[in-house]
């Protein structure tokens, strides 16, 4: 027969096993496994395929730990799955530009992240398979605008999302479209696209208006 400590030693493991995203410092590994495997393991599809709309995907299941009172998924939780989730796409995308500014300047350029804006549709129940599927929309001078999908494997829509980056070397801004040549993935039919997909968000950038509201 089991002991109460061996009984709570198993307990604990397995919630650990089956929450693994919510332990500790989590977060912080699967940020730093994505950034390092696409800078320094993965094969750059993009720089092959000059493409640099393909769709990113990534597959998660939603934990105990990730739950809200009303027994899904809880909102707030999308933001860290979208973390990751862009970071595949944006490393592996940029990886050349990444690699040859560290290269040339001495230090990293980086992406910070300017907004997000996100719409629900269905809930995503505890321990359900989804998939986050991103790809880049379009661009302006200074925003790079990336859109992403939470669908469950038949494809029904559970979440979109709208995020704009920023590229940055420094106290520099770089122009995405810059980004995109210094990869190889610039072209004036790119440019077109990458103007059309700016026009779809402009309602997203007109909330910028409200910095100014008065409370």
């Amino acid at each position: 027969m089991w002991s109460i400590s061996t009984i709570f030693s198993v307990l604990t493991a397995s919630y650990f096993l089956i929450s693994w995203k919510n332990i500790p410092f989590a977060w912080h590994f699967r940020f730093y496994k994505s950034l390092g495997y696409y800078l320094y393991v993965h094969k750059n599809k993009l720089e092959v395929e000059a493409d640099p709309f393909r769709t990113s995907t990534v597959q998660y299941r939603s934990p105990a730990a990730e739950c809200d009172l009303n027994g899904h998924k809880s909102n707030s939780t999308y933001f860290s799955d979208l973390d990751i989730a862009r970071t595949d796409l944006m490393v592996d995308v940029f990886r050349k530009m990444l690699l040859d500014t560290k290269a040339k300047e001495g230090k990293w350029p980086y992406i910070p992240l300017g907004a997000v804006a996100s719409i629900f549709r269905r809930e995503i129940k505890p321990y359900a398979l989804y998939n986050i599927k991103s790809r880049i929309l379009g661009w302006d001078e200074k925003w790079l605008f990336v859109i992403s999908r939470f669908e469950s494997p038949s494809g029904k829509l559970h979440a979109l999302s709208v995020t704009k980056y920023v590229f940055k070397l420094g106290r520099k801004t770089i122009a995405p479209k810059d980004a995109l040549d210094q990869c190889g993935l610039w072209s004036p039919e790119i440019e077109k696209r990458g103007q059309e997909g700016r026009k779809k968000v402009q309602g997203f950038l007109d909330l910028d208006a409200l910095e100014d509201e008065p409370f």
